[in-house]
């Protein structure tokens, strides 16, 4: 007999929620599980295997909706296809890459903005920044600490990698009502940060709202109160010009007594190292929760969650 599994073997063989997997059966139909008699969802194992490919397709820029009723031998395919052209992509991005470093080493400009153009022709929005500008500007921010590299060679392939974001051109679809504000405080300079969550937010059909860099606290909150703001991400990476730890607890007082409305504040990339980087801050008013965000990932996982 088909052993019958739970929801619970179902998610953590997964690695998503029970709650995605019970809206994937209500908006979907992806799933008839059988029921128990007090009502517990009951799997098959082709059930079982049908989520973990249909995972896997999501991870590589599949929406449920295009794939929520392909059998498990559909899904097998499209898999086996997939396979195909993540080695083809890889040896590309890998190749791309090494030329990047080589060209930097050279302070070969016109060579660096080619190269990344090509990848970025070449590559969706999502693998380009999740292979290509994040590996590569954490690879160059560690050979500069190590002074292999110099700050302006950091700043000639990072400002290339903005050029090239803004290329991108990915329409803003999503509920105008909840869109996200992006923008840095007053001194903070790491714009590549922000544009970067412009872009995942706009693969994730959530609209964006960009405010660019370096606003002064009073001048971001007559903005948003402008807008009505509800969700706001502030990129926050410290530098030798801008420090999280001393200023960030100032700056959202001054924000807090400014707003009209509550919001939702996400502060993202607030250091370089593995290890976030969390200040114990006041309770405010007006800013009702504060998400530390220390990557990309996490920031995907954000606006994931946001929209369940």
């Amino acid at each position: 007999m088909d052993k019958k599994l739970s929801i619970k073997v179902i998610s953590n063989a997964c690695g998503v929620l029970p709650h995605t997997i019970r809206t994937w059966e209500r908006r979907y139909q992806t799933f008839s599980p059988e029921r128990s008699a007090s009502g517990q969802r009951l799997y098959s194992q082709d059930d079982l295997a049908r989520a973990r490919l249909i995972v896997l397709l999501i991870d590589h820029g599949f929406s449920i909706s295009q794939i929520s009723d392909h059998s498990l031998e559909d899904l097998k395919e499209a898999v086996s296809d997939l396979v195909q052209e993540v080695d083809e992509s890889s040896f590309m991005i890998k190749r791309g890459c090494q030329n990047l470093f080589e060209f930097i080493e050279n302070y070969s400009v016109e060579n660096i903005a080619k190269e990344i153009e090509y990848l970025r022709l070449s590559l969706g929005a999502r693998d380009f920044i999740f292979h290509v500008i994040l590996p590569v500007m954490r690879e160059i921010g560690v050979l500069v600490s190590k002074e292999k590299y110099s700050v302006s060679q950091e700043h000639i392939i990072s400002s290339i990698m903005r050029a090239q974001l803004a290329l991108l051109n990915l329409p803003n679809l999503g509920n105008e009502d909840q869109s996200v504000i992006l923008a840095t405080p007053e001194g903070n300079l790491h714009e590549l940060s922000i544009l970067i969550a412009d872009v995942l937010c706009r693969i994730h059909r959530t609209s964006t709202i960009y405010l660019g860099a370096s606003h002064p606290a009073d001048c971001l909150t007559k903005a948003l109160n402008a807008l009505k703001a509800k969700t706001v991400v502030l990129g926050v990476l410290s530098s030798d010009k801008w420090d999280f730890e001393k200023k960030i607890t100032r700056y959202l007082k001054e924000m807090d007594q400014l707003l009209d409305n509550e919001i939702t504040l996400v502060l993202g990339g607030v250091s370089k190292t593995s290890k976030p980087t969390v200040v114990d801050l006041p309770k405010f008013k007006k800013i009702k929760s504060i998400h530390y965000l220390n990557n990309f990932e996490e920031f995907e996982e954000f606006l994931i969650e946001r929209v369940r």
